[in-house]
């Protein structure tokens, strides 16, 4: 038995003293990928902008920070897990976001990057050790799988686009379910009790350019008030947008019209999104892809493509977004608060693509948004919203349409104050 032991140890020494070895000899000829050398890589790649050195960029972004010592260790080697969490971070992603489902990774839930890394692992962008010391050239591998556009992932969603685009005059019903969970900042848990996750179902029948047809249900545990569940029914028609919600009193939904005075042409909006490429011109940093290769899904061979993006710049981002709507300057007007009350929008998910006809067979969505610390002079005690969403349901029906109840046909008009009236009134003499 002390015979086994003793080679035992001395079988871990050996491994132990390999490991260190390498990575000693691996520096001596430079083959090692420092923490400021990556710093420098990862501002370049990110298009991270700003004055200063590399470093400073990231601190001051909140993407990079020191050890518990206080100190950074820019000469010391970068793993694998460090150079992913910056690359998530630099995309926007936070630790609180919870791992995707069903993903496997090398690294212990309880792991500092193991949420982060689990999401890169889902999104095909990183595979190997998570502790291996990178070396210079596979850290800027690395940097170019996750920025650098993948021309084959873009000409499959550009196709998968114009198949659907030749399904028009088709119905096209999606079903997802999901919902979201509401991150409070730190030192606003005293505020009103808010539920921990709200679930949530969508249910969409389109039928370009003219009719939608969407039920949005939503289930949330309040503390101290128990479960509520609320639904909400949205018909657009002929240019005109009809809501139904849910009475408290009687259950049920109580429909109304909402002023024409008070919608953009969402006719034209539809038509023109129909027109949109895949990836519009103006908009390439806002969206990657990547393709992972294929797989059966539910007894069809499907693609299946990444997508992820960040826009940490709301008011840019909209004034290209919507440019490419023809401008849709009440809009713009309209939206221009968020754009001082959003800090950043992050997304990212998997689309599955049918490998003969390229149209959609399901897939799942999450978005990350990061709300400023104040706005209109208020404090903002919600730091982000995490949503995450999956398709079950996304099937073309030729020849067909929807039924419209005649009582969301005779809604009443929304009552709205004239604009006049919120104005600020002159005292009285």
């Amino acid at each position: 038995m002390g015979k086994r032991v003793s080679l035992l140890v001395l079988a871990l020494i050996l491994l132990v003293a390999g490991s260190v070895g390498a990575v000693e000899a691996r520096l001596i000829a430079g083959d090692i990928l420092t923490r400021g050398e990556y710093a420098a890589l990862l501002v370049e790649a990110a298009g991270i902008e700003g004055e200063g050195e590399a470093v400073d960029l990231l601190v001051d972004k909140g993407i990079m920070q020191g050890y518990s010592d206080g100190n950074m260790h820019l000469e010391e080697g970068i793993s694998r897990v460090e150079a992913v969490v910056l690359a998530a971070k630099a995309l926007g992603l936070e630790a609180y976001i919870a791992p995707p489902a069903g993903v496997e990774t090398p690294l212990k839930a309880e792991h500092w990057g193991h949420n982060l890394y689990s999401h890169f692992v889902y999104l095909g962008l990183v595979e190997g050790d998570p502790h291996l010391i990178l070396s210079p050239e596979e850290g800027a591998a690395f940097l170019h799988r996750v920025f650098a556009p993948e021309p084959k992932a873009q000409e499959l969603m550009e196709r998968a686009q114009a198949a659907q685009k030749e399904m028009e005059g088709a119905l096209l019903r999606t079903a997802m379910k999901g919902g979201f969970s509401l991150i409070l900042r730190e030192g606003a848990e005293d505020l009103a009790p808010l539920p921990a996750a709200v679930e949530m179902t969508i249910t969409q029948e389109l039928l370009p350019p003219h009719k939608l047809h969407q039920v949005t249900s939503i289930a949330l545990d309040m503390p101290e008030l128990g479960r509520e569940e609320m639904t909400s029914e949205t018909y657009l028609l002929d240019g005109k947008m009809y809501m139904g919600t849910t009475d408290p009193e009687t259950g049920q939904l109580q429909w109304f019209r909402f002023p024409a005075a008070l919608l953009p042409d969402l006719e034209g909006l539809l038509e023109q999104a129909q027109r949109l490429e895949a990836l519009p011109a103006g908009l390439e940093k806002y969206m990657h892809y990547h393709l992972l290769g294929t797989t059966e899904l539910d007894g069809e061979e499907v693609y299946v493509i990444s997508f992820y993006g960040l826009i940490d710049d709301y008011a840019s981002f909209l004034n290209v977004a919507l440019g490419q709507l023809g401008g849709m300057g009440d809009i713009g007007q309209a939206l221009a608060p968020m754009t001082e009350l959003i800090d950043s929008v992050s997304y990212w998910g998997v689309q599955y693509l049918n490998v003969d006809d390229l149209l959609v067979r399901g897939g799942d969505f999450n978005g990350l948004v990061v709300f400023a610390a104040d706005f209109l002079t208020e404090a903002v005690p919600l730091e982000a919203v995490f949503v995450h969403m999956e398709i079950e349901e996304f099937t073309f029906a030729s020849a067909a349409t929807f039924e419209v109840p005649e009582e969301v046909l005779a809604a009443p008009e929304l009552e709205f104050p004239a604009m006049e009236d919120l104005s600020p009134k002159e005292p009285a003499a």
